[in-house]
Formats: structure tokens, sequence, C-alpha cells
């Protein structure tokens, strides 16, 4: 159970980086009408995209650590 955890945190942290990076600014690079917007780290959408999928991969981490 613990290297699970472990894996596990790993793996949610590389695509925490994947996601926030690469297909955030995908999504809006596909709109249409075209995409000026920022997807900075200290904002809501850093938040939502970033600091908490980063957080669960932490406290998983720290879990597998810990047993």
């Amino acid at each position: 159970m613990k290297i699970i955890l472990l894996i596990a945190g790993a793996l949610l942290v590389c695509l925490t980086f994947v996601w926030f990076f690469f297909f955030v600014p995908l999504g809006c690079g596909m709109n249409p009408t075209g995409c000026r917007q920022e997807f900075p780290v200290f904002s809501a959408i850093g938040l939502m995209h970033l600091w908490l999928p980063l957080a669960a991969a932490f406290v998983l981490i720290l879990l597998g650590l810990m047993r």
C-alpha cells in the first residue's frame, strides 16, 4: 500500500503540471474567437487547476511515507 500511495502521488504531481501548463492553455488556444487570457499560478484558476491537485498529491505522498 505504501508503494501504491507514493506512485500515485508522484504520478499526480507530474500529471498536474502537464494539465496546468499544457492542456489548460491549449484549451484556451483552441477557442476559434482567439484567446488572450493568461493563467497565473496565484489566481482562482491556479488554485483550482494547480494548487488543489498538488495538495492532494502531497497528501498521498505523505500518507505513503508515514506508513
